[in-house]
């Protein structure tokens, strides 16, 4: 019982290295600074 609760928390931290990894490519490729002087709208308030 002990050798699956492992197997299973070692599971659990092998996704989340492998999803946060997945996240920290994902967003790093997105260039923010670049989409919000684009987008004007959501960046100036209209009176």
């Amino acid at each position: 019982m002990g050798y699956l609760w492992v197997m299973t928390i070692g599971f659990v931290i092998c996704l989340g290295l492998v999803g946060s990894a997945f996240m920290y490519f994902i967003l790093s490729s997105f260039n923010l600074e670049d989409a919000s002087r684009i987008d004007l709208h959501d960046t100036r308030k209209e009176e």
